[in-house]
């Protein structure tokens, strides 16, 4: 059986033990790993480890953490370095902080927009369960899902020029408190629509020995709202983090000593 789909069936944890398993293997080393090293773990695991063995073992232990960080449990191939769960925030989290900095004219917040909607959309499709007609249905998904998301994104700066709303109380509403909610709400629209095929047509349920036993909507349902929430709860605390940490910086009596560590400091 398919070490990590072994995994999810023995643990059965909730939203909130997956939630937080999840962030343990964002160690950026699991970037890195070589495919003989996955290997060399997916082996032990395969030799050594039945469903009702210990994993206290710390060498197991380790070697389950890179299998799960690295390994799609679906199909068993190894994700692309770019799409694996520890490359996340580090591509995120510069394409936030340019988000941010850039939401205040149209065409300078298109590019951080649509390249942040364009990688969540590959992530979370690459991530997701599989399908039968994969690359044609998840292609037409993906595309619809950075078009639509991209332009309810920059749709207040939209209305805001539209309807000349030049106001500095209409402008710090737009520029600075409404991308939070909207990333927020964005984000798990993003993976709601990329991978609507789980919750409309299923997703593969097994027994408890990794035998198919048919397709569920339910289960497909379940796996996409609760990604939907993580990732909005990720993006909108981020955001909202950053945001607040720029806000309480500007404003500090030290950053009179000169710009340059303002700037220094939101790059950090």
């Amino acid at each position: 059986m398919e070490p990590n789909l072994l995994f999810g069936i023995r643990e059965s944890q909730s939203f909130v033990q997956r939630f937080l398993h999840w962030l343990d293997l964002l160690d950026p080393t699991n970037i890195l790993l070589s495919h003989e090293k996955i290997k060399t773990a997916r082996e032990l695991l395969k030799s050594e480890l039945t469903p009702k063995d210990d994993t206290g073992d710390q060498k197991i232990e380790k070697a389950w953490k890179q299998s799960l960080a690295t390994v799609h449990p679906d199909t068993g191939s190894i994700i692309p370095k770019l799409f694996r769960p520890a490359a996340f925030l580090p591509i995120t989290g510069p394409l936030v902080f340019l988000f941010l900095q850039k939401y205040k004219g149209i065409k300078a917040a298109l590019f951080p927009q649509f390249f942040i909607h364009a990688y969540n959309t590959e992530f979370s499709i690459t991530n997701g369960n599989i399908i039968q007609t994969k690359y044609s249905l998840e292609q037409l998904l993906g595309i619809s899902t950075i078009i639509s998301t991209t332009f309810f994104g920059i749709s207040p700066l939209l209305m805001m020029k539209r309807y000349s709303l030049k106001g500095p109380a209409v402008q710090n509403v737009v520029t600075k408190i409404l991308p939070i909610p909207l990333m927020a709400i964005l984000s798990p629209y993003n993976v709601v629509v990329s991978r609507s095929h789980e919750y409309q047509n299923g997703i593969r349920v097994v027994d408890k020995n990794g035998n198919v036993v048919g397709l569920s909507k339910e289960a497909g349902a379940k796996a996409v709202g609760e990604t939907a929430l993580s990732r909005g709860l990720l993006f909108g605390s981020s955001i909202f983090l950053s945001s607040a940490f720029d806000y309480f910086l500007e404003r500090c009596n030290f950053l009179s000593l000169g710009p340059s560590l303002l700037i220094k400091t939101r790059s950090f």
